[in-house]
């Protein structure tokens, strides 16, 4: 009998390591996307009302509850990437700080490079199961690029681009509040 509660206990302690660094990872995750809200504020603002746009984001991915918890790490990655891509692109042609952007792409790659990590901790059998959703991102971030492109890249097109990625890191941390509990 005390042969198995110290065992237990051996467990316990050999995996708490474990438990504790992804908590601690996730944690950093969410201060990261905190400071990526606040570097993107700090750009210049327009008002370009005749250029605003409904992009509309997936219902999946603004309402998570119904996600299951592995799925929202995926979802979270493929979010993150694709707005590296976005800002990457042509973003020198907004009269925006330099500095700024590098930044913000800077914690968008620390963010990238973190959630990776998190990603290969996570069991070879832990595999997405909302299929439909990672396609549906990845056609919201192409029309945004689009409209970029379309637009010529204008200072109002990407003031438009700014505020609609704005919404995306509230969207972030609720994924990732899922992902936690």
């Amino acid at each position: 009998m005390t042969n198995r509660w110290i065992l237990q206990a051996a467990f316990l302690l050999g995996f708490l390591p474990t438990a504790l660094s992804i908590n601690y990872k996730w944690l950093e995750l969410r201060q990261s996307n905190s400071a990526c809200q606040e570097l993107l504020k700090q750009l210049d603002r327009q008002l370009c009302l005749n250029y605003r746009m409904d992009f509309k984001i997936p219902m999946e991915v603004m309402h998570p509850g119904q996600m299951k918890k592995k799925d929202t790490a995926f979802v979270i990655q493929e979010m993150l990437q694709n707005i590296f891509e976005v800002f990457r692109s042509n973003s020198s042609s907004t009269g925006w700080n330099e500095t700024i952007i590098k930044s913000f792409l800077g914690k968008l790659h620390e963010q990238m490079d973190l959630l990776e990590k998190i990603l290969k901790e996570m069991p070879e059998n832990e595999s997405l199961t909302h299929f439909a959703t990672i396609p549906r991102l990845k056609s919201y971030y192409w029309k945004v690029q689009r409209y970029l492109k379309d637009k010529g890249y204008s200072s109002c097109a990407w003031m438009v681009v700014r505020a609609e990625i704005l919404r995306n890191f509230p969207i972030i941390k609720r994924l990732t509040n899922v992902y936690q509990n």
